[in-house]
């Protein structure tokens, strides 16, 4: 399933099985959660490489090879060209990125959560989310990979607690998006949801409204509450 897709999938059902109902959130645990995303990704005090210019490098850890990956820029600094892997300073893999980024945050994420650190590069980011371009490492060949899957997508978080990825954005201040996903058989499913939206009727009320969605044996239920906010 695509990920752009997964919310009018959800919409859809919500029409056909939605219900009232007070405090589903701590029922089927979905809500809003802390992202890797939200704190920058990586906890900058546990990160087993370092930044150096334009470049990654890796600490030497014991019986592991120590790679080390350049990024090259145009003039402008906003293209990335290449992208040089390095063994033991030994060039292994040159990529070619051609790939337009927002800034120089380069970092190394597990994104699909095989013990092996993925090539990170943000693309943009802004008050609906933000997006990478994203290169996995594949044991087999000892190479990198582009993602087609994950690279691009607005509103991508990781939660490394759960192995799960997040899809979350927001349409301004009325609707807001949390689906999230994990990888079963080598494929991202779609394994729970929350869709908050927010509105003020003709007397005056804010109404905020929860509908979580939650798939249990290939079945997808879904819940609804509303209430009014102050």
């Amino acid at each position: 399933m695509q990920l752009k897709t997964v919310n009018l999938y959800i919409l859809l059902c919500l029409i056909l099985c939605s219900c009232n109902s007070k405090n589903e959130d701590m029922k089927y645990n979905i809500k809003p959660i802390e992202t890797e995303s939200s704190k920058n990704i990586e906890d900058t005090n546990k990160l087993d490489y370092y930044l150096k210019g334009d470049s990654i490098m890796c600490k030497a850890i014991k019986g592991l090879p120590q790679l080390s990956f350049k990024f090259n820029l145009d003039s402008t600094g906003y293209f990335l060209k290449t992208i040089l892997v390095y063994s033991n300073f030994i060039k292994i893999q040159e990529i070619s990125a051609n790939k337009y980024i927002e800034r120089k945050e380069f970092r190394l994420v597990d994104w699909n959560f095989d013990g092996y650190k993925d090539i990170s590069i943000l693309y943009n980011s802004g008050s609906g989310g933000s997006s990478y371009w994203i290169w996995n490492y594949s044991p087999k060949t000892r190479k990198y990979y582009f993602n087609k899957e994950l690279s691009e997508v607005l509103g991508l978080e990781i939660d490394t607690e759960e192995k799960a990825i997040i899809f979350h954005y927001s349409e301004g201040y009325s609707r807001e998006y949390w689906d999230t996903l994990q990888y079963k058989n080598n494929k991202l499913t779609f394994v729970k949801g929350l869709l908050q939206e927010r509105w003020n009727d003709k007397l005056g009320n804010s109404w905020i409204k929860h509908s979580y969605a939650k798939k249990t044996k290939n079945k997808l239920i879904v819940m609804v509450d509303s209430s009014i906010i102050k």
